[in-house]
This record gives C-alpha cells, structure tokens and sequence, in this order.
C-alpha cells in the first residue's frame, strides 16, 4: 500500500488538538485558569473523533487487500502494546507513591485486578478506572478490530451458514454495546464508509471543501449534533484519501508529516509532560495567560522530545529489530537444465 500523505498529516493534526484540549483542561483543573473550556475540549474530542476514522480506514484497507487475519492481529498488537504496556507498568509503580489519583489508596486485590483491566485495556468500553490518560480510546480501537474480524470471516464462504449467521449477530451486538457506552465510536464506521466511496467514486469538488467540512464538523460537535458530524465526516475523510484540497497541502508539510510520525507517542505521553505544570504553576501567582502560555510552549518541546525518543527506540528500534516478523527473501526459481544427452550417430 502507498503511503497517503494527507492521512499521516492528519493523525499530527489529531495529535495536537487533543494536546491543545489538554493543556486548557489542565490548566483548569490545576487552578490557574478559569474559563469556559468547552471550545477547546470539542477539539480534543474531534481529534479522538478523526483518529477513529483512520483507524475505520486503516482497518478495512488492511483486511480488504491482505485478507490475513493473523498478520493484521499481530500488527496491531505490536503497534499498541510497545508503548502502551512501559507506561501502565509506570502508573502501577509510581501511582502509588505519589498518590496518584485512584491508585493511592488500592487494596492489594483491587491493585492487581485494575493492572490486569489495564493489561487487557478493559477501561473505556467497561465502566472502570484508567491508569494511563487517553488510554480508554485504545480499548475501542480493540472492539473494533474484533469486530472488524468477526464481519471479515462472516463475509468468507463459510460452510456452516448458522456459523456466517452467529458472527453477524455476534459482530452486530458487540458494535451495538460499544457504541451504547460511546456513541462517538460510530466514527470507525465513517472511516469503512469514506473507504468503500474512495474505491467507487472519483469526485473531486473544490479545493476548499475538505477544510469547510472539518470547519463544519467543529461547529456540529460544539453545538452537539454528533450525528450530523458522523454523516458529514463521511465526506471530509473521502477528500482526505483523494489527497485533495487546502487542507492536504497543508497536512503534507514537514511539520505535520513529523508529528504524523510521532502520534501515537505523543497522543500517550503528553499528559506526563503537562502533569508536573497542573500540580505547580498556580503556585506562582502569575496572571492566567502567562500560565497557560508557559504550560502550552514548555509542555509542547518536553511532550515532542519525550515522544521523539519514544518513537525512535520503541516504536522503530525495538519494535522493527525484535518484534516485526521478517520477510523472507523471495529466490527466484532457477530451471535445473537438462542433462546432456550424446547424440546417436
């Protein structure tokens, strides 16, 4: 599959407007800001809502045009897990000692069952306490491609049709309860979609259209139309794979190309590096855009830095060197030539 630079741009954009979300948010919960922070939450909550539709994208391409079950599973572990499991481990550890919210004051049977929730990411798609922030939408991304399995082995020739029949309604029923418990999550199915109309459709509209569209899902979002947003995101993520417009110019840049690289770090490891500014800048006395403005720049290059290394020794290092399985070299097949025969004279 080629690379689609508009996609991994956006992922970057995702990335920093759930930064941005979180710096506000923060800031308030840490008392040195008050203000409305509805605006800014609806950005964060539309780049959760975004990466899902990449993820629906993603999904269907993969078990589309590879069909491999198995490789598509291991994939997606090796690309949750490597980041995701160090820092749930440093929560369990340090969450205790520097009473850390929920995790200051556990028994030792609620310590173990809520680090075997977080090892199986039940926290999110069941009502339960999450240790690592923003990890609950990892536990959708896993509904997901369970459900994602369970439709692609139901749409291959089955020779039980009671077996094709009970993955449907299997399938349907874990979708129903997921989405019941998130109603956004119903913008996996706006990334399927957006893939089935880039397959059947070349349709190209004006080049301002992708932005309008992300413009208009804003305002349906803050106004709390969610529905309206998962329609209409049907449009704007099928000028997203076009690659066509303002918007994927801009996402093509190396700016958002880079933190496309780094996302999902990033999208783990912020709230670590503003952590230590919600809990001190109130202390300072300064005036509230001073302290959001400290918050927002020191936070961003320690969140970078911190995602960088991250991405560079776990994401690329470790997972490439010990975890990717590697291909075999394919040997051309080479004709034995025939013996030589004497002829008779």
């Amino acid at each position: 599959m080629s690379k689609n630079h508009t996609i991994h741009g956006l992922r970057g954009l995702c990335a920093l407007m759930v930064f941005v979300g979180h710096v506000i948010s923060m800031s308030i919960n840490g008392g040195y800001l008050t203000m409305n922070e509805h605006a800014t939450l609806v950005l964060a909550e539309i780049g959760v809502d975004v990466f899902f539709m990449i993820s629906g994208y993603l999904i269907v391409q993969s078990l589309v045009k590879h069909g491999k079950i198995g490789q598509f599973v291991y994939n997606r572990i090796i690309r949750i897990y490597p980041v995701y499991l160090p820092l749930l481990v440093i929560m369990f550890v340090a969450g205790p000692v520097i009473q850390f919210d929920w995790l200051a004051n556990l028994t030792a049977s609620e310590y173990i069952l809520n680090f075997i929730y977080g090892l199986f990411m039940l926290p999110g798609v069941f009502p339960l306490e999450e240790a690592v922030r923003n990890a609950r939408t990892l536990s959708y991304e896993f509904a997901f491609y369970l459900v994602s399995v369970i439709f692609f082995v139901s749409l291959r020739p089955l020779n039980n049709k009671y077996m094709k029949w009970f993955l449907i309604i299997l399938g349907l029923a874990i979708t129903l309860a997921v989405v019941i418990r998130m109603p956004r999550a119903l913008f996996f199915l706006t990334g399927v979609l957006a893939y089935y109309a880039s397959e059947k459709f070349n349709f190209l509209p004006s080049k301002l259209h992708s932005l309008l569209a992300l413009i208009i899902i804003y305002l349906a979002t803050y106004f709390g139309d969610i529905y309206f947003s998962i329609i209409f995101g049907v449009y704007f993520f099928y000028l997203i794979i076009k690659e066509h417009g303002v918007l994927s110019n801009v996402l093509s840049t190396r700016f958002f190309q880079y933190f496309g690289t780094i996302s999902y770090s990033f999208y783990l490891l912020h709230p670590f590096a503003l952590f230590p500014f919600q809990r001190v800048m109130a202390r300072f006395n300064l005036p509230d855009y001073v302290s959001v403005t400290i918050t927002f720049v020191a936070g961003l290059i320690i969140a970078t830095l911190i995602s960088h290394i991250s991405y560079e020794v776990i994401e690329n290092r470790f997972t490439n060197r010990y975890l990717k399985r590697k291909k075999r070299p394919i040997t051309p097949h080479v004709p034995t030539p025939a013996p030589q025969t004497t002829p008779v004279s």
